[in-house]
């Protein structure tokens, strides 16, 4: 099978949920969602998650759907100990 939770360390081990979060490609965010073996909490090099992603490129139908998702942790900060909602509005993302 495919392993949902991969990692590509040849770009700072980010995974395909991290990509399509950022992407605000909602309709694959939703497949991602739906299974049951995917860890939505994993973090790149820079200890972004999914959810941070969404929030840094602000990806607002994707932030809608996660914050709705209870395997979402949406205080997870990263390497600079940001969490997603100072780095939206550090990056002027002051609509999410």
């Amino acid at each position: 099978g495919v392993d949902v939770n991969w990692r590509n360390k040849r770009d700072y081990f980010q995974t395909g949920f991290m990509w399509v979060c950022k992407s605000n490609d909602i309709e694959s965010v939703k497949l991602f969602l739906s299974r049951k073996d995917i860890n939505v909490n994993l973090t790149d090099v820079c200890k972004d998650t999914g959810f941070y992603k969404a929030c840094h490129y602000n990806s607002k139908s994707v932030i809608k759907l996660l914050l709705k998702d209870p395997r979402v942790n949406l205080m997870l900060s990263d390497d600079r100990n940001w969490s997603p909602l100072m780095a939206a509005t550090f990056y002027g993302r002051y609509e999410t």
